[in-house]
């Protein structure tokens, strides 16, 4: 009778976790009625960064086939082919970045409160691009990134979004290097203007020369 009790409790905890399973299955699926909102703070070295403006494009839309779920590329950014296998690669942010500024597609542009952070509200379930069109004064652009709402952690859908994109301070300008001074002189394939002193120094030997040579002469002369 103990090994009946035994395989009876077995089956029942086996059951008990399958209905724990399907249960916790059939609540796993995002609510694409549910806003959500992404909130972007701009930090360095842990203090925030204020200033600048950050705009948020719509580049896909929620598909669903048979219970999953995955994105599409939204009406505005068909147009770039851009696969959205891999929706955390840099390479595909900064592609769609290029596309929207190059066809001048539209989004909601935010200023970045006191505080560092940038906050989109109302936002519907998609994937969103973040591009930072003015930066902060004394720091650099953001790098162009995606953002999804909503978004899974732990295997759980977040409507509310956090984001801290890297930023960094801008790049001082190269320090000029100096240029040297013009020589005044004329260039050797021109005309020399050493000949001109030597020439003259040249001669006044020569006058010294004849003078001192007509001196000793005269002497000569009176002593005979």
């Amino acid at each position: 009778m103990k090994w009946k009790k035994k395989i009876t409790t077995l089956l029942a905890a086996v059951l008990l976790s399958f209905t724990v399973s399907t249960a916790a299955y059939a609540h796993d699926v995002p609510n694409l009625e549910q806003d959500g909102s992404i909130t972007v703070s701009m930090t360095y070295n842990g203090r925030s960064v204020s200033g600048g403006t950050l705009t948020m494009y719509r580049t896909g839309d929620v598909a669903e086939d048979d219970g999953n779920y995955s994105f599409v590329l939204s009406e505005a950014f068909a147009g770039s082919q851009a696969s959205l296998a891999d929706i955390q690669s840099d390479e595909l942010a900064q592609k769609l970045a290029a596309y929207a500024e190059d066809r001048g597609i539209s989004g909601e542009t935010v200023r970045v409160d006191e505080a560092g952070t940038a906050v989109f509200r109302n936002v519907e379930p998609g994937l969103y691009l973040i591009v930072q069109g003015e930066a902060a004064k004394g720091y650099q652009a953001a790098v162009p990134f995606l953002v999804s709402v909503p978004m899974v952690k732990d295997g759980t859908y977040l409507y509310d979004v956090d984001a801290s994109p890297k930023t960094e301070l801008k790049k001082a300008p190269p320090t000029p290097v100096p240029t040297k001074p013009v020589s005044s002189r004329l260039p050797q394939t021109g005309q020399l203007n050493w000949p001109i002193p030597v020439l003259t120094a040249a001669g006044l030997a020569l006058g010294i020369a004849g003078w001192r040579l007509r001196t000793g002469k005269g002497k000569e002369r009176h002593a005979n």
